[in-house]
């Protein structure tokens, strides 16, 4: 009797929750396990997927040792059933047993059939019948290479005709799998350039091409598309998306910024339906209006820089939703989430408004940050010479840009010439001609920022702080808690309050010393100052170590020495400098900005409201930079007083 699928046991991943669900239903099939009775097809792939539970060492907690051990020598005896029924495969029966696979099934026949060399006994006419049923999808068959390898010839003409074929180059080439592994797909050698982009042509010309698919035809690299058609697919994608929001799908979330006369607050925030109101105090700025208030406002008001000295807008992994990870989207590209979004549009708007604050009470913010380069840096800091100069206030905005572009990369070389030679040498600055390189560009400290590395990293970031943890859902407390650790802070927790499947990682923790079981029986964090490294970790992507405390410091050079965290001194974070080359070049995203070029290269937009729009960018990259620099000398400082 054919066996209900909804029954049969299937692997899917290690970190899969339905593993013990799964082995449960394998124990009949492993108690009554005879190598000697009738399997089909089904039976043998079902066997085949309890071995990869087996092989992977997940085992069910209710298991004794003895059953474990008697149940790992019976599975043991499965690959000898498995192989003999599969080395009996061949070009007369494969097409039944095809017509035969469950649905959860076809990925490891065809695994089977490429691991056991059975497709050496299949001939081409009876591939091309399973290429023609209905049930085949080519990705099962792409992820093996052998086989593939084998009919080079035939699922290279499959592949060109194929509607589905784009969006599996796609996919493979150019998608950043976010959210999970990169699936390995192999395609013939013979399916050249030429072949792949008729191949994506053609499905630009399809009625229902998937807007997410042309967006990535759009940022692609890896598969070499002519520009033709990445225009193409730029034209395709305006049609679709204006077509959208005609029918005004979606959500409309806006953002203010104004300027209160009556306001004492420096800054308040309301949400007004659907509607953020960022609103500063005039007042405010009527007291610091000199250039170092001016300056500091960017921080203090504005919140470009957060309290560890690292740049606030750039994009932060914690800060992509759920619903944005299942998106599709280029691996070359920058992230643009809607947080980042937001951060961005409202540090534009405050810029603007500022200026125009300013302006009206005649200052001038190219001044401002003259002074702080030319006179501030100068004189608290053993640096000297450092220098930056602005186009006249009389200037366009197309003369100010192409003048402060090089300015801007004029300002990093200074401050990259100071650290590597202890003096800023104008000469040698004018020799290189070298392009400037913002991830060779160095701190002034050893050890500045830190990261997280390797795998005990990534464990305890999910199992403490990640939404996709399992650990923080307690039934009695439902969905008050959004992670593992805010559970444990909040609430007295014993291990017995655990279901099953979640007490594997916590006794993994209790055994690795992450937590410990208090005299009440509660569940303890034992290293606070560890948690609190991998907390900020998670939220920020980064720490800049000399802002932390001593005890916390030293914490991070044990973990150091575990090989949980790594340093680097760089004057920018790994953030900062994917923040900046998306604004200035298209060097590293393939929707960068290109700020610095496009101008260069004479490809700018004619508008002068873009190009207005445009120096703000770069005034607000200005100031950034400053704020590194200053932020970089002055931990220096801190760091050459306590080695003292």
């Amino acid at each position: 009797m054919k066996r209900d699928i909804s029954r049969r046991v299937v692997f899917y991943s290690k970190q899969d929750m339905s593993y013990d669900k799964n082995l449960q239903n394998a124990e009949s099939i492993i108690d009554s396990f005879n190598s000697e009775k009738s399997f089909n097809i089904n039976d043998i792939l079902e066997l085949y997927h309890i071995k990869i539970y087996f092989d992977n060492d997940l085992y069910r907690s209710v298991w004794n040792i003895e059953t474990k051990e008697n149940y790992i020598k019976t599975v043991d005896l499965f690959w000898d059933v498995i192989t003999s029924f599969f080395i009996k495969i061949n070009n007369e029966n494969i097409l039944n047993y095809y017509d035969s696979l469950d649905c959860e099934y076809y990925d490891s026949f065809w695994t089977l059939i490429s691991q056991l060399s059975v497709y050496k006994r299949i001939s081409s006419s009876s591939l091309n019948v399973i290429l023609d049923n209905s049930k085949f999808h080519i990705r099962q068959l792409l992820k093996q290479k052998s086989i593939v390898n084998h009919f080079s010839r035939i699922i290279k003409d499959y592949l060109i005709k194929s509607t589905e074929s784009a969006e599996l180059l796609l996919s493979q080439f150019e998608e950043d799998h976010i959210l999970s592994e990169k699936p390995s797909l192999f395609f013939p050698n013979s399916l050249k350039g030429s072949d792949r982009e008729s191949i994506v042509l053609k499905y630009l010309d399809l009625p229902n091409a998937n807007l997410n698919y042309v967006r990535l035809v759009i940022n692609s690299r890896t598969l070499k598309l002519s520009d033709k058609t990445k225009l193409k697919a730029k034209r395709l994608e305006k049609k679709q998306s204006d077509n959208f929001f005609k029918k005004e799908v979606g959500n409309s979330h806006r953002v203010q910024v104004s300027l209160s006369k009556d306001q004492n607050e420096p800054y308040k925030l309301e949400n007004q339906k659907s509607q953020l109101i960022h609103s500063y105090s005039e007042k405010w700025l009527n007291k610091t209006k000199s250039n170092k208030n001016i300056f500091h406002n960017f921080y203090y008001l504005f919140r470009y820089i957060n309290v560890q000295g690292c740049i606030e807008l750039v994009s932060k992994n914690h800060e992509i939703d759920s619903f944005e990870r299942t998106l599709t989207r280029s691996k070359n590209e920058y992230l643009i989430s809607f947080k980042f979004r937001g951060k961005n549009l409202l540090s534009n708007i405050q810029l603007a408004m500022y200026l125009h604050y300013l302006q009206k009470n005649e200052i001038s913010i190219e001044n401002v940050l003259s002074h702080q380069v030319n006179q501030v840096l100068n004189q608290s800091f053993e640096i000297k010479g450092l220098t930056i100069s602005f186009a006249s206030e009389n200037a366009t905005p197309l003369e100010k840009i192409r003048f402060i572009a090089p300015e801007l990369e004029f300002l990093i070389k200074q401050y990259q010439c100071y650290v590597e030679e202890g003096f800023i040498d104008f000469d040698l600055i004018k020799m290189s001609s070298s392009q400037l390189h913002l991830s060779k560009v160095k701190s002034r400290l050893n050890k500045k920022y830190v990261y997280g590395k390797g795998d005990e990293y990534w464990k305890l970031k999910r199992y403490f702080f990640s939404y996709q943890s399992m650990l923080y859902y307690i039934e009695s407390f439902e969905k008050k808690y959004h992670s593992f650790y805010q559970l444990l802070i909040s609430e007295n927790i014993c291990y017995e309050d655990f279901k099953d499947y979640q007490k594997r990682d916590i006794d993994y923790l209790i055994s690795n010393e992450y937590l410990y079981i208090d005299k009440d029986d509660f569940l303890r964090i034992k290293n606070k100052e560890l948690i609190f490294v991998i907390g900020k970790l998670y939220y920020e992507d980064v720490l800049n170590f000399w802002h932390y405390s001593e005890e916390i410091r030293n914490e991070i050079l044990r973990m150091e020495k575990s090989g949980i965290v790594k340093f680097e001194n760089t004057l920018f974070s790994v953030e900062e400098r994917k923040y900046l080359n998306f604004y200035l070049n298209k060097k590293e995203f393939s929707n960068g900005l290109d700020l610095r070029n496009k101008y260069l290269h004479g490809t700018n937009n004619s508008s002068k409201d873009v190009q207005q729009n445009d120096y703000l960018k770069l005034l607000k990259l200005i100031i950034l930079i400053i704020y590194k620099i200053k932020d970089d000398l002055n931990l220096y400082e801190k760091e050459q007083k306590i080695n003292s």
